[in-house]
């Protein structure tokens, strides 16, 4: 066995350790570990992914699914966390459309957590059709993007020490997974003025 196989066995293990954690601050009531804990195991599956990519071992599983579902699930998944104003706006959105959506919802998620973080009141997530294109955004009230972030937003950028560059090189993998007809997905970071990403994915 490979290094690289006993490191996605670890990864897999201390998961579990983790979410078993999770359960038992949920249990009481305990939101600093709760957090703690849920942030430390997706920054483990968000590791495993990019894994996964950059090895060539990862296939999205393109499928319809509800994009203000995603959303809502998105949301629910943290209101426990914090006591922020979490809102959904999904009322532009299609019915249905097509994406890998454990991928997206990775991503979505991470970025919720990054904003659990630094917004001061509210965060937004949002997801609305152009065209033929299905937009995701999350945004925040806090102080957003620092000016290195929004200054090199190719897909080769460094990942920074803090995680945050680890989130960003999964959300660039997985739009570059979404592609159809020519269009292939896109990821953009602006400060309007808290944190705003966006995150486009073709028809």
């Amino acid at each position: 066995m490979s290094f690289a196989d006993l490191a996605v066995l670890a990864i897999h293990d201390v998961k579990n350790r983790l979410a078993a954690m999770a359960a038992r601050a949920e249990a009481r009531g305990d939101r600093d570990t709760l957090r703690d804990a849920l942030e430390a195991a997706g920054e483990l599956s968000r590791l495993l992914v990019c894994y996964k990519f950059d090895a060539g071992l990862l296939r999205p599983d393109i499928d319809a699914h509800c994009p203000a579902e995603l959303v809502d699930d998105v949301l629910a998944e943290v209101r426990s966390l914090s006591g922020l104003e979490l809102v959904a706006d999904s009322s532009l959105a299609p019915q249905s459309w097509y994406y890998d959506e454990s991928l997206v919802r990775m991503v979505l998620a991470n970025a919720v957590h990054n904003a659990l973080r630094f917004a001061r009141r509210r965060i937004v997530v949002s997801a609305w059709q152009d065209g033929d294109w299905l937009a995701f955004q999350v945004s925040d009230d806090g102080p957003g993007y620092p000016p290195e972030m929004l200054a090199d937003p190719a897909p080769s950028a460094p990942l920074s020490a803090e995680g945050v560059g680890l989130g960003l090189h999964l959300a660039r993998s997985v739009v570059r997974l979404h592609e159809n007809h020519g269009l292939t997905g896109s990821l953009s970071l602006a400060n309007g003025p808290g944190a705003v990403l966006v995150l486009r994915l073709p028809r």
